[in-house]
């Protein structure tokens, strides 16, 4: 065997290797400039300007529908393993009665908070089936085909 080709093999495979550990980088919702969101100024800015310059908000307070935020995240995914948010920005805008600014506030990744369900306290409803009871279950249930004796394929109901 040649060991230059030998040797260019094992290259490519080191670079090929390399390649398949980068990660895959995802953004999601609203990439604010500083420029834009320096011109939002505290009783000045207007509700409708600050929807011209930065677009609908990811979300509205829930119960105070006089607060605005606009959500972004940047994910670094490494192979197959689980998504990890390495970056996190929240912009909050509040509004007086008038739709007038009347705070600007950015939160950060680490005014981020992990929240994790309790399986014994969050309650579903329904009814808990076994897989023999769920079979059980859909014994006489079956779809029954419509009668297309007689009838031609342009009068049968769906064209077939």
């Amino acid at each position: 065997m040649n060991p230059r080709r030998v040797s260019w093999a094992a290259l490519a495979v080191v670079v090929a290797g390399t390649a398949a550990c980068s990660p895959t980088v995802t953004t999601h919702g609203h990439a604010i400039s500083q420029s834009d969101l320096a011109a939002i100024q505290s009783g000045v800015t207007s509700r409708e300007e600050v929807a011209r310059r930065l677009g609908s908000p990811s979300t509205i307070g829930t119960f105070d529908t006089e607060r605005w935020f606009y959500v972004s995240q940047r994910n670094e995914v490494l192979s197959f393993y689980q998504a990890d948010v390495t970056a996190q920005d929240v912009v909050q805008i509040d509004f007086d009665g008038n739709g007038i600014v009347t705070d600007v506030r950015t939160h950060g990744l680490e005014m981020a908070q992990a929240i994790e369900p309790d399986p014994n306290k969050t309650r579903t409803m329904g009814n808990e089936l076994t897989a023999v009871q769920q079979f059980l279950g859909n014994i006489g249930r079956f779809n029954t085909t419509p009668d297309y004796q007689g009838k031609s394929p342009g009068e049968r109901a769906g064209g077939f």
